[in-house]
């Protein structure tokens, strides 16, 4: 069996966890490594066990506790060339950690198959991932993007499980109390996705077999998770898919694990 689960999601910390027989990993490290570890040996029922550590980008709330995480664990981490050299270069990681840049081959991590695709985003370098499990299941994580590019839409189009970013309304970030340049750079190509633009891409992505939708990254300021899953649901529906019937949809916590997904 399978288990995937967001431990935490929002502009503070991220952190996801996905584990396959024998082989566990996190995708970023932004909160604690206390509460990671905390998180895992909950949900797996067993002392906390990390392979590998994916990282999507140089970020404090992506990477913001991988350095204790590293120390504790000795895991190994996979990131953009860009990324690691971000890491070593402010101690992210301890001297000697197990460090390897990504491109767009397919790697192993035990049973799991990876995928990055780059993403849009104002960060050194930045990456979703795609993983494909030895039964062929497929699970994708795509937050931190400005907007749907074709390689993101290569890396997420197929995969039965998608941690997708609904980031932001457009309303409330019209009325909210971020400064204009800051406002600017969240709605740019290389910010976060909007409430609707995400709603749309998933219709997308359950026209095409994504049956499990976890919305993620939202912004404690200008969104919520109410009106994330409301957007959603109603984007949705105008494509004919029926929630509970076609697919299902979660709200990742900002700070807490959310229901964990079982293959």
């Amino acid at each position: 069996m399978a288990k995937f689960c967001t431990l935490a999601s929002s502009s503070r910390g991220n952190s996801s966890w996905l584990c396959c027989r024998e082989t566990s990993i996190l995708i970023d490290a932004g909160i604690s490594c206390r509460r990671m570890l905390t998180a895992v040996s909950q949900l797996s029922g067993e002392a906390a066990k990390i392979d590998a550590v994916l990282i999507t980008h140089e970020h404090a709330d992506h990477i913001g506790g991988l350095h204790n995480l590293i120390k504790k664990t000795g895991a190994k981490v996979f990131a953009p060339e860009a990324v690691l050299d971000y890491i070593i270069k402010n101690g992210c990681v301890p001297a000697g950690s197990s460090l390897t840049p990504i491109d767009d081959k397919t790697f192993a991590v035990g049973e799991i198959e990876v995928t990055a695709f780059s993403t849009p985003h104002d960060s050194i370098a930045s990456a979703g991932y795609r993983m494909t499990l030895p039964d062929g299941e497929k699970v994708a994580v795509a937050t931190d993007l400005g907007y749907v590019t074709e390689k993101v839409r290569a890396g997420v189009m197929g995969c039965g499980t998608v941690l997708l970013e609904s980031n932001y309304d457009n309303r409330l970030l019209d009325m909210g109390s971020y400064p204009w340049f800051l406002k600017q750079r969240i709605r740019s190509e290389n910010g976060h996705l909007e409430n609707s633009v995400s709603a749309q891409f998933a219709a997308e992505l359950i026209e095409n077999g994504t049956s499990r939708l976890i919305l993620g990254h939202l912004s404690r300021e200008n969104n919520n998770p109410s009106l994330a899953r409301q957007t959603a649901l109603e984007l949705i529906a105008q494509s004919g898919a029926t929630e509970g019937v076609d697919y299902q949809l979660e709200v990742a916590d900002y700070d807490n694990p959310s229901r964990v997904i079982r293959f």
